[in-house]
């Protein structure tokens, strides 16, 4: 049987393995955050550099990109100048490490909920002047990972601080 949306079938296939199934470039995101404390959350190896907090805060900020436009909120404009696209780690430890992996959680659900109930005639639909929904999501997807592996090594460079 053929399925119906096939691309977005895709998108949704490789959201779900790269947050809690078993991608094939390692560690999904749900693993590797598992073992990541408090402390190792707000961590940071020098002080320019952002901590596992700060990072897993920014994959949401523009994880709400997508689901804002999926959900039909045209207001919604991130901004790479937005005090809200690299939060500091003193107003992250405010809001709490479980917060704030409840809140990535809750993205990712919103994710696969709204992608599920689209169409693959979505793709081709401009989102913006210059980019596609495709261009969006697949945008999303590359930046999660691109993330994904950053907070990777942050925790191997950690456990090497602390031997």
């Amino acid at each position: 049987m053929k399925t119906p949306n096939p691309k977005l079938s895709q998108y949704i296939s490789q959201f779900a393995a790269m947050y809690d199934g078993h991608p094939w470039f390692g560690d999904s995101i749900c693993q590797i955050l598992e073992s990541v404390t408090p402390v190792k959350a707000y961590w940071q190896p020098t002080n320019d550099a952002h901590s596992i907090a700060q990072i897993t805060s920014h994959m949401i900020y523009w994880r709400l990109a997508l689901i804002k436009r999926l959900e039909g909120d045209l207001e919604y404009k991130p901004s790479m100048k937005s005090d809200d696209n690299w939060k500091p780690n003193d107003s992250l430890k405010k809001v709490g490490w479980k917060s704030l992996v409840a809140s990535l959680d809750k993205s990712q659900s919103q994710l696969l909920s709204l992608l599920s109930s689209q169409r693959d005639v979505l793709l081709n639909k401009k989102y913006s002047e210059k980019a596609t929904y495709n261009d969006l999501i697949n945008g999303v997807l590359q930046h999660d990972l691109y993330h994904t592996g950053q907070i990777a090594y942050l925790k191997s460079i950690y456990q090497l601080n602390k031997k």
